[in-house]
């Protein structure tokens, strides 16, 4: 197809009818138009019900999402704040895990946004975690702010009256950041951490202090969870190892419901042997998050 010769219509029903089979042809397109697109990929990104859409139209707000997030600039931040709140209320984790890299590259323009979800108390800790990983995310190309935001974020990680889980994932992220002016701070914390998890076995503690020694015991920064290629999502072989996948999923899925309908054994007792998984590793569940945001 030669996208070039699509209005700006026909190019954006695409992203309504091409699930994640989208090809990078088409969202180079997208970019070689650059702002004229940020409308329309906006008013995608900003409808509640776009998130809510069955196949193959709710791969239209991930594209959105990815798009905006490529053609950058000062009008793509509001919609892609909306994204931010959006991703996580609907379980969207294609977006979602993709988002502190997204804002990282769109840059200081969305530190005030940003700052407003990290510190907005009434919504939940998910969302307000990926605002302040945005906002770290933000210091990789922008050093000049690092010091304003690391501040803001040891704010929160310090204060005694913040949710324990939100003040964890905070923690993590200056971990990742290797913030040795908070390295006290951190080894009291997993110290507390540690406490509480022989008090109570079940108790999921972020890290211990054994975790923050390791952290600082290599001076490169974590960044991997910061820096990712989000237009990879495109690629060609990553296309094709995504059909695979779905189509494993298919079968796998029929040849349950097959077992299901013949067996007469009765359920297989379930035994749960939970894996050491480090606090940057995908969870075991399949979620797509990382251990520490997850299951962790």
């Amino acid at each position: 197809m030669e996208y070039q010769e699509l209005d700006d219509e026909g190019l954006v029903s695409l992203l309504f009818t091409e699930e994640d089979r989208l090809p990078m042809d088409a969202v180079n397109e997208f970019l070689r138009r650059g702002e004229q697109m940020i409308k329309p990929l906006s008013g995608i990104v900003s409808n509640v019900y776009s998130w809510n859409k069955e196949l193959p139209e709710w791969w239209s707000v991930v594209h959105a999402t990815f798009i905006l997030g490529a053609i950058g600039g000062k009008e793509s931040v509001l919609p892609l704040l909306k994204a931010l709140r959006f991703a996580i209320a609907y379980d969207c984790d294609w977006v979602a895990e993709r988002l502190p890299s997204i804002f990282g590259k769109v840059g200081v323009q969305a530190m005030e946004g940003l700052k407003l979800i990290s510190k907005d108390k009434t919504s939940d800790w998910y969302t307000r975690v990926t605002a302040m990983e945005s906002l770290a995310a933000v210091t990789i190309t922008n050093p000049e702010v690092e010091e304003e935001v690391f501040m803001f974020l040891s704010s929160i990680f310090e204060d005694n009256e913040e949710e324990r889980d939100t003040r964890q994932l905070v923690g993590n992220v200056l971990l990742d950041f290797k913030r040795e002016d908070l390295r006290v701070s951190l080894f009291l914390f997993a110290g507390v951490e540690k406490e509480l998890n022989e008090k109570d076995a079940y108790y999921p503690a972020a890290f211990h202090e054994n975790d923050v020694e390791k952290a600082f015991a290599v001076p490169e920064k974590d960044l991997w969870h910061y820096t990712l290629d989000w237009l990879y999502f495109y690629d060609e072989n990553e296309i094709s190892t995504r059909q695979e996948r779905w189509d494993q999923e298919d079968r796998k899925l029929a040849s349950e419901k097959e077992e299901g309908e013949i067996s007469s054994s009765g359920p297989v007792p379930f035994v749960y042997n939970k894996p050491k998984v480090g606090r940057n590793e995908p969870c075991p569940c399949g979620s797509g998050k990382k251990y520490k945001k997850c299951c962790g």
